[in-house]
């Protein structure tokens, strides 16, 4: 039996963790100071639509919605450490993007915990990676007037979308979902 649901949950976790590759790709293009606008694009359509195609051929599992989460988060640590080594001036804004994915990660372990419910950001979690997105563009570009601009502004988006992260905790859904 549980070979069987590893056997299912397969094709979902390898398509969620290859877009880890990708997020190491735009890391390295940073480090050796090449464009990554075209590699971001990729990274946020693969994103998109791996959970899209998963729910189309109704593979898409708790598990893989955790994965998929888990692989956001440890991109984004990825790319981000290589921006702030290149370019000081967006470490603040990078340790409030930071914060912000603990904090909403902490809030979504303890609603799995108490319910066994995954939860889904949906729009909220959108507009912050967008938000966060379009800081990297602007912040490899070396601007620092504009990447204090839309650090702030990536920021500013990453507080406000965290706040429903606070609401339904332990809280049981009838789709067996919490989304935001």
């Amino acid at each position: 039996m549980r070979n069987q649901q590893l056997v299912n949950e397969l094709p979902g976790l390898l398509l969620t963790g290859a877009r880890y590759f990708i997020a190491e790709n735009i890391a390295q293009r940073i480090k050796e100071d090449k464009p990554i606008n075209l590699h971001m694009g990729i990274f946020i359509a693969a994103d998109i639509l791996d959970g899209a195609i998963l729910r189309k051929f109704n593979a898409d599992t708790p598990i893989r919605r955790v994965a998929d989460g888990v692989i956001d988060h440890i991109s984004v640590a990825r790319v981000a450490t290589e921006i702030a080594k290149r370019y000081p001036e967006s470490r603040p804004y990078i340790k409030i993007l930071a914060s912000r994915a603990i904090a909403v990660g902490g809030l979504n372990v303890v609603h799995l915990l108490k319910t066994g419910e995954v939860t889904k950001g949906q729009k909220n979690q959108k507009l912050t990676n967008l938000a966060t997105a379009a800081f990297a563009l602007t912040a490899v570009h070396g601007n620092e007037k504009a990447t204090h601009i839309a650090g702030s502004v990536a920021s500013a988006i990453a507080a406000l979308t965290s706040l429903p992260h606070f609401n339904e905790i332990g809280e049981q859904h009838p789709e067996g979902i919490r989304k935001l």
